[in-house]
C-alpha cells in the first residue's frame, strides 16, 4: 500500500462529519495510528455508548510536522495536533475524536465551506471537548493538581499564601499560551456541553479549573468576580461569564457584539473572524445570507460583505466608528471602509459630536455597495481640503501639566468671568439649543483673557513632539501659524471658550488639558486646518490636501483621500452606482413634511457626480454641523462618494 497515496472519500450527505478512530497505545512514542469513519450529526447526537470528543487546540506553525498512519497510509499532520494526539491516546480503548484539520478535507473548498457551517453543531453534539494546551511543566501540573472535584462534591482548601502561588504558576505558565489568544476557541468553549482543560496527559474539568483560579470557595462562583485584578484573569473570567451565560450559544451577542470583543486576536486563515462566529452569533441567519462561508472569496470581499451587512443593521457611524478604533492603517487588500477585524483595537477615544444642535433625519438615506469593485456608495458633499496638520497629540493621561500654572490659571479666571456675570443659558432656535453667556460691559477684558489662552495654546503645541518620521520638515510649525490665524478670528466671537459649556474645538482643548482629563478625542490624534480657514480634528493619518466630505444623515465628517481611477472601470463604476441610486432616489418617507426632514434632495442626472475616495477616518471641524438644519447642503452640492 503506498503510504504517500492517502485520499478523502466524499462526504455523502449535508449533515457528515468524519470522526478519527485512534487506536489505543501504552508508549507515548509509539507512532499515530487509526482510521477515518463517515457518519452523521443525527447518529452521534443519539449515541449513547461511544461519543466522540472535540479537540480544540492551536494549529501552530506548519513547517513543524508529524505524521499520523490511517489505514495504512501516512497522513503529514502539524506537530501540535500530533502531540494533542499522544496525550489525548488511551492505553487500552480506541478513542473518537474529532479535529478540524483531520476530519474535514482541507484542500476541498466546497467541503471546507459546508464543514465550517457545521461547526456550531459538532460542538454541540461531542459528548466532551478538550482544549489542549500544550506540554505540561511542573508548574501545570500543580496548577491542574490543585483544581477542585466539583462532580465528587471535592474542594481542597488553600491559604491565601498557596493560593496566590498557584495562580502567579497559571498566569505564567497557561494564561499566555495561544489557545487563549485565537478565534475560533471562543466558539468551542461556548457551544461544548463538557469543556475540558488538558495540557500534557492531565486534565480538568474547565469549570473546575475556572473555580481554582477565580473563586476561593464552593458557592462563590455565582459571584463571577476574580479576586485579583491583573488581566490574564479578567481575561479568563470573562471566557468563563460567557460560557455560563452562553446557554449553548444562544446568548453570546450578536456577530457585531462577537467581532468587537474578538478583533485583534490570531487566526490562520482572517476570514475565519467572521467564519469562525457564525455558530453563536444570535443574528447567525441574517448574517449567513450576506456572508455566506465561503474559502473561495478573497479576504477583502468578506470583510466588505461585513461591513455592508453592519451599515445595513446599524447605520453610517457605527461603520465609522469602527474604523477609528482600529489602530493603524490597513493594507491594500482590505477595503478603507470595511474594519480590519486583524488588527488591536486602538486606545484613542471616540470622535467628538456636538450634543449642542440637533441634526436633520434624514430617512432611507442610500447605502450602495459594488459587490464586483468592493466599492460603498454614500452620498455627502464636500466640506473642504486640508492645508495644514499638527503633529499627533500624545495620550492625555500622560501630559504633565504641572508646569502649566499660567494655562490653568487664564481658564480660571474666564470660568469666574463667566459666572460673575450670570453663568451660562440656553437659547433654542428650529436648529437646536445654544450655550450662551453674558460678558455684557466686560468684553475688553475676555478678550484679553481669550486671547491668553490662545497664546497658551501656541505655546503648548510648540513643545510638542513630533513623533511620527514621515511628518514633512516645518509641517508642524506651519500648523502652528494657521492656529494663530484661526484663533485670532475667533477673538470677540458670541460663544464659550472654556468650561464644560463651551463646544467644538474649544471644548476639545479643554478637555484635553484638564487636569483631571482621563480620556480626550484628542489623544493620538492631529489639528489641521483648511484652505480656507476652519479648525477641526483628525486623524493621525490625515495628510496635507485630503478632503473632508459630511455624508448624508451622519453625525461626524469623513477625512478621505482621492483615489486614482482607470477611465474605463470609472464609467462602470458611475453607470452602477447611478443604477442602484435610481431606485432610491427619496429621502424622506411619502407625505412626511417636516422642518427637520431633509425635503426630497435630487439625487440623479446630471446634478449628481461620483467622486472616488479611500477613508481615513472620522474627523470633526468646529462650526461645522454635519446635516445640521441651519446646514442643509443646495442639491447641485451633492455627490456619490465611491470609498475604495
Amino acid at each position: 500500500m503506498d503510504p504517500g497515496t492517502f485520499r478523502y472519500q466524499h462526504l455523502s450527505s449535508p449533515n457528515a462529519i468524519r470522526l478519527l478512530i485512534l487506536e489505543p497505545s501504552k508508549d507515548q512514542d509509539e507512532e499515530l495510528r487509526g482510521t477515518l469513519i463517515h457518519t452523521t450529526l443525527e447518529d452521534c447526537d443519539y449515541e449513547q455508548i461511544e461519543a466522540y470528543t472535540a479537540l480544540s487546540y492551536v494549529w501552530g506553525d506548519p513547517t513543524l510536522t508529524g505524521t499520523l498512519t490511517l489505514s495504512g497510509h501516512v497522513f503529514t499532520i502539524t506537530a501540535t495536533l500530533a502531540a494533542a494526539l499522544r496525550d489525548l491516546r488511551d492505553d487500552t480503548r480506541p478513542r473518537r475524536i474529532w479535529a478540524d484539520a483531520l476530519c474535514i478535507d482541507q484542500t476541498n473548498i466546497p467541503e471546507r465551506n459546508s464543514q465550517v457551517g457545521l461547526m456550531g453543531l459538532i460542538y454541540r453534539v461531542a459528548g466532551h471537548t478538550v482544549i489542549f494546551l500544550g506540554p505540561s511543566t511542573p508548574e501545570t501540573d500543580r496548577v491542574l493538581q490543585s483544581a477542585p472535584h466539583s462532580s465528587m462534591n471535592f474542594y481542597p482548601s488553600w491559604n491565601q499564601s498557596q493560593r496566590h502561588e498557584i495562580v502567579q504558576a497559571a498566569r505564567f505558565e497557561i494564561l499566555n499560551r495561544p489557545w487563549f489568544f485565537r478565534v475560533w476557541i471562543f466558539q468551542e468553549l461556548i457551544l461544548s456541553r463538557d469543556p475540558w482543560v488538558q495540557i500534557g496527559r492531565r486534565r480538568v474539568r474547565w469549570k473546575d479549573f475556572c473555580h481554582l483560579l477565580l473563586h476561593n470557595g464552593p458557592n462563590s462562583l455565582s459571584r463571577g468576580k476574580p479576586d485579583d485584578g491583573e488581566e490574564p484573569l479578567r481575561m479568563l473570567d470573562r471566557m468563563n461569564r460567557s460560557y455560563i451565560n452562553g446557554g449553548g450559544g444562544n446568548n453570546a451577542g450578536n456577530m457585531l457584539a462577537l467581532l468587537k470583543a474578538r478583533r485583534g486576536l490570531g487566526a490562520t486563515d482572517a476570514r475565519d473572524f467572521v467564519f469562525a462566529h457564525l455558530g453563536i452569533a444570535s443574528d447567525q441567519w441574517n448574517v449567513a445570507q450576506s456572508v455566506p462561508v465561503d474559502y473561495c472569496s478573497a479576504l477583502g470581499h468578506v470583510f466588505a460583505r461585513m461591513a455592508f451587512y453592519i451599515l445595513e443593521t446599524e447605520d453610517v457611524e457605527t461603520l465609522i466608528a469602527l474604523l477609528d478604533q482600529q489602530a493603524g492603517v490597513t493594507n491594500g487588500e482590505i477595503p478603507t471602509w470595511a474594519p480590519d477585524w486583524r488588527m488591536v483595537p486602538s486606545p484613542c477615544a471616540p470622535m467628538y459630536k456636538s450634543n449642542k444642535l440637533s441634526h436633520a433625519r434624514v430617512l432611507l438615506a442610500p447605502t450602495l455597495f459594488l459587490e464586483k469593485h468592493n466599492i460603498l456608495g454614500l452620498v455627502g458633499h464636500s466640506v473642504g481640503t486640508i492645508k495644514d496638520v499638527s503633529a499627533t497629540f500624545p495620550m492625555s493621561s500622560t501630559l504633565d501639566l504641572q508646569g502649566m500654572v499660567s494655562y490653568q490659571d487664564t481658564v480660571s479666571k474666564i470660568a469666574a468671568l463667566y459666572n460673575s456675570t450670570g453663568g451660562v443659558y440656553y437659547r433654542g432656535d428650529s436648529s437646536g439649543h445654544h450655550a450662551m453667556v453674558s460678558i455684557r460691559d466686560r468684553e475688553e477684558e475676555h478678550l484679553e483673557l481669550c486671547r491668553g489662552l490662545f497664546e497658551e495654546w501656541a505655546r503648548f503645541l510648540e513643545h510638542l513632539p513630533v513623533t511620527c518620521s514621515t511628518d514633512p520638515p516645518h509641517q508642524h510649525g506651519q500648523f502652528i501659524e494657521s492656529l494663530r490665524t484661526w484663533t485670532e478670528g475667533q477673538l470677540g466671537k458670541p460663544r464659550i471658550f472654556v468650561t464644560s459649556e463651551s463646544n467644538d474645538l474649544m471644548y476639545i482643548m479643554w478637555t484635553y488639558l484638564h487636569p483631571k482629563a482621563t480620556a480626550s478625542s484628542l489623544d493620538g490624534r492631529r489639528l489641521a486646518t483648511t484652505h480656507d480657514g476652519k479648525l477641526g480634528l483628525v486623524p493621525a493619518q490625515a495628510q496635507k490636501e485630503d478632503c473632508i466630505v459630511n455624508i448624508l444623515g451622519c453625525q461626524v465628517a469623513l477625512v478621505v483621500r482621492p483615489v486614482k481611477v482607470e477611465p474605463e472601470e470609472e464609467k462602470e463604476i458611475y453607470e452602477d452606482l447611478m443604477f442602484k441610486l435610481n431606485g432610491r432616489q427619496s429621502l424622506q418617507e411619502p407625505g412626511e413634511k417636516h422642518p427637520q426632514y431633509l425635503d426630497r434632495l435630487p439625487m440623479h442626472g446630471p446634478v449628481v457626480g461620483v467622486e472616488h475616495y479611500a477613508v481615513i477616518g472620522s474627523c470633526c471641524f468646529d462650526g461645522v454641523d454635519p446635516w445640521a438644519v441651519n446646514q442643509i447642503p443646495k442639491g447641485s452640492s451633492l455627490r456619490v462618494y465611491a470609498f475604495h
